[in-house]
């Protein structure tokens, strides 16, 4: 019920005419992931990208894979066989080579994928979106103000911005 009622409010703020600024706080597994993919997709449909910058390269690439699976034929988008609403879901990470990077940069600029997932290096200066609509930060303690910002400046207008964060454990 609470990851509903969040996503319908989620959603009423990616209609407004102003960019979202919402946290998103939740205990470890109780599905802030799959809110933040709900919102991902809202702004793929409409067009636009959505990024998901991850603290680690593990963490990262478990959501890549989470994503991807939930998402099945919906991520396969410009693949033989994916669905023709389906978009390409790019993970972006520090130790990836050069030329592991080159693919997923170009359809980045080009707009043919409209999720990517990524550490730090999506901050880095020659990472470009077509149009940069939806930032989601996961563990947004672990990223300072200055890195968030280094994110959303990357969209020609300002975009909506979703961070997550996990309840915290009194001690």
């Amino acid at each position: 019920a609470g990851q509903r009622e969040i996503g319908e409010q989620i959603a009423v703020d990616l209609a407004e005419s102003h960019p979202m600024n919402r946290l998103l706080q939740g205990e470890v597994g109780s599905g802030k992931t799959l809110v933040a993919l709900r919102a991902m997709l809202r702004v793929v449909d409409s067009g636009g990208q959505a990024a998901l910058l991850a603290p680690t390269e593990v963490l990262a690439q478990q959501h890549h894979r989470s994503i991807t699976a939930l998402l099945g034929d919906l991520a396969g988008g410009g693949m033989l066989g994916g669905a023709a609403e389906a978009t390409t879901v790019e993970l972006l990470t520090g130790s990836m080579t050069k030329t592991q990077r080159t693919a997923p940069l170009s359809r980045l600029a080009t707009g043919e994928a409209g999720i990517v997932i990524g550490t730090h290096a999506l901050l880095e200066e020659h990472v470009q979106f077509f149009d940069l609509g939806l930032v989601v930060v996961d563990e947004q303690h672990r990223f300072g103000v200055e890195q968030r910002a280094a994110l959303t400046d990357k969209a020609g207008s300002p975009p909506h911005v979703l961070v997550m964060t996990a309840t915290p454990i009194p001690r």
